[in-house]
């Protein structure tokens, strides 16, 4: 991503967040899909964050990203803690920026395809955004039931090919998703931006609910999912660590002072 604007970012164990106001994010992903070529958007939340402190190849997957958004306040809680004089100020949740980058493509005449999801999951999610937005082109989609390596994936990965999209959103979790655009990505040159997105074909099926948008401004969409998925509640811990230790994790280059890099937009 060389040749683009960078937008500001803030760092938090060792990972760069892009730091925009939601209202902002549009014009850098209408950025990406104007000038970028197979760049990758991953939207971390804190329990991501926390796999990745504690498992090298995670880390590393979020490292090679080209643009991390941080999906969740466990993230800028956590940049509170070990940057308290320019912390993270702004929550990019990863499905508001796949509406947002769905909303430029059927604008501006970009093609889109969905990648996962549950068995006929990314079919309703296509039929659904076709009806709100008529002039979006979805090109083809495929659930997420298939082997992520090996014959089933070269497969899924041919059909996508063949149709050539300009966005591919993968929705296979963390860290599926993430790896499986990173073995992939060589083999699909048409497409402009991959963006990881977890449980977004669901939400948009109408499988999954999300938390009512009162919940959400106030920062809770976390205690929404807990009490409709109480087997979350295990997870506090692990957000409580990745929030509180500014050096958890057992490498030691994770042990590493707080850095804070707040780039001005200039061309790299």
């Amino acid at each position: 991503m060389s040749h683009l604007i960078s937008p500001p970012t803030v760092r938090v164990h060792g990972l760069d967040y892009v730091d925009l106001p939601p209202e902002r994010l549009g014009e850098l992903l209408e950025q990406l899909l104007r000038h970028g070529q197979g760049v990758r958007v991953f939207t971390p939340n804190a329990l991501i964050g926390y796999r990745a402190l504690r498992e090298q190849p995670s880390y590393d997957l979020l490292r090679h990203a080209d643009v991390l958004l941080p999906d969740g306040v466990g993230i800028l809680a956590a940049s509170r803690r070990q940057c308290p004089h320019a912390p993270l100020r702004h929550r990019l949740p990863g499905i508001e920026a796949g509406e947002a980058v769905l909303h430029l493509c059927a604008a501006h005449g970009y093609s889109v395809y969905f990648l996962g999801g549950r068995e006929g999951g990314a079919a309703a999610a296509a039929r659904r955004w076709q009806s709100r937005l008529p002039t979006l082109r979805v090109v083809g989609h495929h659930n997420g039931y298939f082997e992520k390596q090996g014959e089933q994936s070269l497969r899924v990965c041919e059909r996508i090919a063949s149709v050539a999209p300009d966005v591919l959103l993968v929705c296979l979790g963390f860290p599926v998703q993430e790896r499986w655009i990173e073995e992939n990505r060589p083999s699909l040159p048409s497409v402009r931006l991959f963006m990881g997105l977890g449980g977004s074909l669901d939400v948009w099926a109408g499988h999954i609910r999300r938390a009512p948008r009162l919940l959400r401004r106030a920062r809770l969409e976390w205690l929404w999912r807990g009490l409709c998925q109480p087997r979350r509640l295990v997870d506090v811990p692990r957000l409580l660590a990745y929030v509180l230790t500014p050096d958890f994790g057992q490498n030691p280059q994770f042990r590493r002072s707080c850095s804070v890099e707040k780039s001005q937009n200039h061309q790299n």
